[in-house]
């Protein structure tokens, strides 16, 4: 099982990607989708929830890592208007939509920047929070990217993170994968496919650093989309890096059988899309 965020580590070849390809890989990818990448929903109503989960405090110094379009940095910033927010993230073109988004509805207490999670240059014990919004588990070391990210939190700040449940996106994701292993023999993801899907991996993770309280909760996230807007979902998340592998022609042919056998399940041309999401807040 996969959601939108699991990446292949290897290219058609079946040669490893080391960190530094895996990075551009990922960046490439999230550039090309970023036009499209908020016509999924469930990322806003993600951010809602996320963003909730802060502490009700006066003058928060927050770091939202992963930030994508903005979309944590901009729901904190409406709910915590004397906030100072850095919002950072690989990709140029993601953040250039953030900017315009948080400029068109006068949002100023954002600063977005362009870095890498893994090359923080803010000092020990600065933020009293950091968010991070579907994006822990793509870290290629992710435990000692984890406990850099602590590092930077104040005594007693938080760490609030989102990742997708088990059984987000399917069975439709597995029928994507399948048709994409059985059809074209494409390189399928290795080490992060089953990263922060459960509590208990949560748990683990949280526990390669001292930490004083764990809460995690997980919500649901459902509604109906037309077969159209899953292959639309398929086009604008990290499942787009898998795409990009077939040829003109074998992405025609993947698209007539795949988006056929969803319709076989659907309900009249619609089917329920599943992103039950976990909520992780982790108090230093």
């Amino acid at each position: 099982m996969i959601n939108p965020y699991e990446m292949e580590h290897s290219h058609n070849s079946g040669r490893p990607m080391d960190t530094i390809e895996y990075k551009q890989s990922i960046q490439t990818t999230f550039d090309k989708v970023s036009s499209r990448y908020d016509q999924n929903s469930f990322f806003g109503i993600s951010a809602k929830r996320l963003a909730a989960l802060l502490p009700a405090a006066d003058e928060l110094h927050v770091l939202d890592i992963s930030t994508g379009t903005g979309s944590v940095a901009i729901e904190i910033a409406t709910r915590h208007r004397d906030a100072r927010i850095e919002a950072i993230d690989l990709s140029r073109e993601m953040l250039d939509i953030a900017a315009t988004k948080a400029e068109q509805m006068k949002i100023p207490n954002i600063r977005f920047s362009q870095s890498d999670v893994d090359n923080l240059t803010y000092s020990a014990e600065t933020f009293d929070v950091v968010t991070c919004g579907y994006a822990m588990f793509f870290y290629p070391d992710m435990e000692a990217t984890y406990r850099t990210i602590c590092r930077t939190l104040k005594p007693g700040g938080q760490l609030i993170c989102s990742s997708f449940t088990q059984a987000a996106f399917n069975p439709y994701a597995e029928l994507f994968l399948n048709r994409l292993k059985s059809d074209y023999e494409l390189s399928l993801p290795a080490q992060i496919k089953d990263r922060l899907k459960s509590s208990q991996k949560w748990q683990a993770l949280v526990e390669t650093c001292a930490y004083d309280r764990l809460e995690i909760v997980e919500y649901p996230i459902r509604y109906p989309i037309s077969v159209d807007d899953w292959w639309g979902l398929l086009n604008s998340a990290a499942y787009r890096s898998m795409l990009d592998q077939l040829q003109p022609d074998q992405l025609a042919a993947f698209k007539r059988d795949h988006t056929a056998e969803v319709a076989e399940i659907s309900n009249n041309g619609t089917v329920e899309l599943n992103a039950d999401t976990l909520f992780c807040k982790v108090t230093l």
